[in-house]
């Protein structure tokens, strides 16, 4: 499998899903993650720590020593990528994941990058709604929903909810489940085992 994690705004939980992501393909196979984007934010979060991922987490340059030795591959892809990027995506690609927050910005941001996706002709593309509120009276996951299905973008069914665990994961450079002492810690995880299912049933269809 070869996983694009893309977005044009920061703040969406895109290194988040590309941690994750690469942790579940990681249980069926050597994985490699890419850290496309100049923040090295995935790099980051792998290096803030002893502990070893079970998989590599590489620039796009150190990728070129390790060509085929991965069954499946990730890319946290870059900032604001233009349409000639998002086509080669589109032709390597199995799956490209726009993960954004419910909020309006967000959502208007992504939504431009699934209509350049779908004039390139895309029908692997699909939104991660990331960020949501654990509110259960909050209206903003049904809301951004409902947009989404009016602009016919597709989405994924799994959401990826708020929690600090994933920032306390990130200092502590582990993934999500590993953090000590939060109870949503799990829960966190389960979100993104949820969508992980979904991945594999996009890829596999």
């Amino acid at each position: 499998m070869i996983i694009a994690i893309v977005n044009s705004k920061g703040g969406v939980a895109k290194t988040t899903s590309a941690i994750h992501i690469a942790y579940q393909l990681s249980n069926v196979g050597s994985t490699g993650l890419i850290d496309a984007d100049p923040n090295r934010s995935s790099r980051a979060w792998a290096g803030r720590s002893d502990s070893t991922f079970p998989f590599k987490v590489l620039t796009e340059i150190e990728m070129i020593g390790f060509q085929g030795q991965f069954q499946h591959i990730v890319t946290d892809t870059k900032a604001r990528p233009e349409p000639e990027d998002l086509n080669a995506l589109l032709n390597a690609a199995n799956l490209i994941v726009l993960p954004s927050s419910p909020s309006g910005d967000d959502l208007r941001v992504t939504a431009e990058t699934a209509r350049v996706l779908q004039k390139l002709g895309s029908t692997k593309h699909r939104v991660l709604l990331t960020k949501v509120p654990t509110n259960y009276k909050s209206s903003d996951e049904a809301d951004a929903r409902s947009w989404l299905k009016a602009q016919d973008i597709p989405l994924f069914n799994g959401r990826i909810r708020f929690y600090k665990a994933y920032d306390k994961a990130f200092l502590e450079g582990i993934p999500v489940f590993q953090v000590r002492g939060d109870a949503k810690a799990k829960v966190a995880w389960s979100d993104y085992q949820a969508v992980f299912k979904e991945i594999v049933s996009c890829v596999a269809a």
